[in-house]
């Protein structure tokens, strides 16, 4: 969840923390120019009231605050796109002019995701899955369907990837990872308590992983050995459909399984060449551009 957010959501805040949090919100940008100690000086409050808060919202330090709460501003200050992604089109719409919006809705999407997409952060990411045995992926609903595609493409270049679909069965299995292996964690949230509570038990037992989260502070990302960042414009709730997450999600994915398969490229190429041409030998196709034009010489 985005700070400002908790900030407006004000979870358990007392009536201190409430004006504390009113007056952040008002000052916007402006507060690169304040201390807890004015801060509290403007609020008629106290420094360690204002740290309390930061505490609150899952940030050590004033110092440390505002610098998310800057980039966050930032973030939500570039945010581009004239299609909402929670009501992508209207009642009475056509069907031509909900596919432009939809296609509108996909663009905007992918540059979000790929504007989020910090080089050293990702490269950590990769690398990640490169230097461990097996992935094991971990989330909940359509998420897991997704991540199936993701399954499919390692799985041709020779890496597992493990799925487990029933959610009992997730918090059982995290505690049979074996050293060497990773784990990628997928939370819109990044608050999900399940998922916290396995990313503990991945912690204690030094298992490395990965999480996509939306962007700004969250216990998810916070604990997380590599993180990547999902397009965050689509309220959790309030949607026609979780169109724009799931896209980036998606597309978060493909961007991995490129990557990696480009740490050897002509080596995972020719693998999954060899095994597709085992796998799929039957299948045949009229259209030139459907079939391997070496085997039609």
């Amino acid at each position: 969840m985005l700070l400002i957010d908790k900030l407006t959501n004000k979870v358990d805040f007392s009536k201190s923390e409430i004006i504390i949090a009113d007056f952040i919100i008002q000052l916007g940008e402006k507060i690169k120019n304040y201390s807890a100690r004015s801060i509290a000086k403007e609020t008629y409050t106290s420094p360690a009231t204002v740290l309390n808060l930061c505490k609150k919202i899952g940030i050590e330090g004033f110092d440390n605050f505002k610098k998310a709460y800057l980039s966050e501003i930032e973030y939500l200050n570039q945010q581009f796109g004239v299609v909402d992604p929670n009501l992508p089109f209207d009642q009475g719409d056509t069907i031509f002019k909900i596919a432009n919006k939809m296609g509108s809705l996909y663009e905007e999407t992918i540059k979000d995701t790929l504007s989020l997409l910090h080089h050293d952060l990702f490269q950590k990411a990769v690398q990640l899955l490169n230097n461990n045995n097996n992935i094991h992926i971990y989330s909940y609903g359509t998420a897991l369907n997704i991540a199936e595609s993701f399954k499919e493409k390692m799985m041709k270049i020779g890496k597992n990837v493990y799925i487990t679909n029933n959610l009992n069965y997730q918090r059982y299995e995290v505690n049979c990872i074996p050293k060497g292996d990773c784990v990628i964690f997928i939370s819109y949230s990044g608050e999900t308590k399940t998922l916290i509570n396995m990313a503990k038990t991945c912690q204690k037992k030094n298992i490395p992983f990965l999480s996509l989260t939306s962007f700004g502070e969250n216990t998810l990302s916070q604990m997380s050995d590599a993180k990547l960042y999902i397009s965050t414009r689509e309220n959790l709730t309030h949607n026609i459909a979780n169109f724009n997450s799931n896209l980036s999600i998606y597309f978060l994915l493909d961007l991995l399984y490129a990557s990696y398969f480009s740490l050897d490229y002509e080596n995972n190429f020719n693998k999954k060449l060899q095994l597709t041409s085992k796998s799929e030998s039957t299948r045949h196709s009229s259209n030139p551009i459907l079939m391997d034009e070496s085997k039609q010489c």
